[in-house]
């Protein structure tokens, strides 16, 4: 029978399969295009975080809301070591070190699909949709596996 710390892992391994599987699937129905859902899923884990963790977009700075985002990923769920981001007029550009999800990443990578269920990315583009009424496009989605970082950078429009 497998420890508490055995079962953890093998949770971790089943999360990140279904996440390859359905971001695969995706990828192979639409190609390209599944880069569109990225709106319905960020929004959907946003409602989650609102209801659940608490999290405010309303009345919040647009530096302040994804700050908090980053927070909660890292200090709450663990999911990542460090979340940095810049802000330069309508560009928001993300550095997320140490994501759990990397792995997913190299494997989608390898398979010759752009990542693109990135929690990170998902939920500050809803937030900031929600937040200031505006619409957002992905601009980039750099995964160094070496470095265990992504690079995520996004424009509102």
């Amino acid at each position: 029978m497998a420890t508490e710390d055995e079962k953890k892992k093998n949770l971790a391994r089943i999360n990140a399969m279904i996440i390859y599987g359905l971001e695969k699937g995706l990828w192979d129905l639409f190609g390209e295009s599944a880069m569109a859902t990225t709106n319905l899923i960020g929004r959907g884990m946003l409602e989650l975080l609102e209801k659940n963790m608490g999290l405010e977009v309303a009345g919040e700075t647009p530096q302040d809301m994804l700050t908090e985002v980053g927070r909660l990923f890292v200090d709450e769920f663990g999911i990542a070591s460090k979340f940095d981001m810049t802000i330069t007029d309508d560009e928001i550009d993300f550095v997320v070190e140490n994501c759990v999800l990397i792995q997913v990443e190299k494997d989608l990578v390898a398979a010759g699909i752009k990542p693109f269920v990135c929690p990170f990315l998902n939920i500050a583009t809803a937030a900031m949709r929600q937040r200031l009424s505006a619409k957002t496009a992905i601009r980039d989605i750099v995964v160094n596996v070496d470095e265990r970082n992504c690079a995520l950078m996004f424009q509102m429009v």
